[in-house]
């Protein structure tokens, strides 16, 4: 089995949140030596369109095996009998689409909890034709794997692009002493907050930086000294974190986070970032599989009070920055050119 395109959403998909995943498809389309291709063809709109999610519902297996195969005769190229597509989905595919046909191999990125275990049997009907699905949560593929999903499953997980390596000479002046990156109302774990707050109301001359909308737009502003700027792209929003000592970090499943992901905890591509940005961290998140494999607590002391926060906190703003061996350890297992062999490996497998 071997990937000979990417598929990808760009030509129309133009959100910033997108923007991480057309970086994650060029660096590995680089890395295997494959073309990046439009996955959205006239055709294959035509269709889709054509099905909505009404009539989707009520359609037979054999209608639903038709229109995949009529999916697939809009594919980018001629594909032989051992060539694939790869594919990142953001969210379960919830009817026929480019990404559960025959010759795609998807890569889930957010697969929430189900509600009950014939969840799991209910995504196995929707990839039922891919020849294997790949998942990005360690904590999702054992989920799935122990309720007996008919799957042939893989762990991928997510990465952060080599152009972020961070090398032993490498050092960034900080201008921002606190950064709560990611929109308030759904990236900050509340409690986390709670503690920020209780830590201003104690020391008042404590700044720190926070997403703000506009006018239906996103900019940082702080504390202090009110509007900083928008960070957008990219570059603007990688130099945000280069920029800012410390950051929070947890995982979105806790704290009320559970009614969004049913329970589960991945490890999000921030963690990442912020290691890359030479971030001190301090967050909140279970002790699982996912949190383990990307060893959050060497690296993100895991508070359970306000006096540990307030002790973390005060250590971090007033002690000198550590040597940051330890975010460049984990880092190098985590590199796209890494899950890229480890691709190479999954499908030499198969």
């Amino acid at each position: 089995m071997r990937v000979t395109n990417i598929l990808s959403t760009r030509a129309y998909e133009l959100s910033p949140p997108f923007h991480l995943i057309y970086e994650w498809e060029d660096d590995l389309a680089a890395a295997l030596g494959v073309p990046v291709a439009d996955a959205k063809m006239p055709l294959r709109k035509a269709l889709i369109n054509r099905y909505t999610k009404p009539v989707y519902n009520k359609l037979s297996r054999g209608l639903l095996d038709q229109l995949n195969n009529r999916l697939e005769h809009g594919r980018p190229a001629v594909q032989a009998a051992d060539a694939y597509s790869l594919a990142y989905e953001l969210y379960p595919a919830r009817e026929p689409n480019f990404t559960t046909a025959a010759k795609t191999i998807p890569l889930l990125i957010d697969l929430w909890k189900p509600a009950t275990p014939a969840g799991a049997q209910d995504f196995g009907r929707t990839y039922h034709r891919c020849p294997l699905v790949l998942i990005s949560s360690l904590e999702a593929l054992q989920y799935m794997q122990e309720h007996n999903c008919p799957l042939n499953l893989a762990h991928l997980a997510l990465s952060l692009s080599d152009r972020y390596r961070l090398l032993p000479e490498t050092h960034y002046e900080k201008k921002y002493d606190i950064l709560l990156a990611g929109r308030l109302n759904i990236r900050t774990n509340q409690v986390l907050r709670d503690y920020l707050d209780e830590y201003v109301r104690q020391h008042p001359t404590t700044e720190y930086l926070y997403q703000e909308e506009i006018d239906g737009e996103y900019y940082y502003a702080s504390n202090q000294t009110g509007l900083v700027g928008k960070f957008q792209s990219r570059e603007d929003y990688i130099g945000l974190l280069r920029a800012s000592k410390i950051s929070f970090y947890s995982t979105p499943g806790i704290d009320g986070g559970e009614i969004r992901t049913g329970g589960f905890n991945p490890v999000t591509p921030r963690y990442l970032e912020l290691l890359a940005a030479q971030c001190l961290l301090l967050g909140k998140y279970p002790d699982n599989a996912e949190t383990r494999y990307y060893e959050l607590p060497k690296v993100c002391p895991n508070v359970s009070s306000y006096e540990e926060f307030a002790r973390t906190l005060s250590g971090y703003l007033h002690e000198p920055a550590p040597s940051f061996d330890t975010h460049r350890a984990i880092l190098n297992k985590h590199y796209t050119s890494v899950r890229a062999k480890e691709l190479l490996e999954i499908l030499a497998a198969q």
